[in-house]
């Protein structure tokens, strides 16, 4: 998964929102649209590489090289 820049889509996180927690079609798209945005500040400011939905159907975040190297600094 390390090459994933990104697989959970914005039709897919509205989807996973309007399940979740049962919002109508509207508010979930809006709430998807500052996640993904969220997604997208994060890559750029270089925290994730990418995001993606796992076996589960949780939201799961990718940390880029840098991050993983001050959360595990001996590896």
């Amino acid at each position: 998964m390390a090459d994933v820049s990104q697989s959970a889509s914005l039709a897919s996180i509205t989807a996973y929102l309007k399940l979740t927690y049962q919002y109508d079609q509207e508010t979930a798209l809006v709430e998807a649209k500052s996640v993904m945005q969220n997604l997208v500040k994060m890559r750029q400011k270089g925290f994730i590489t990418g995001w993606y939905f796992d076996e589960h159907g949780q939201l799961e975040l990718l940390p880029s090289d840098h991050v993983m190297q001050v959360i595990n600094p001996n590896k």
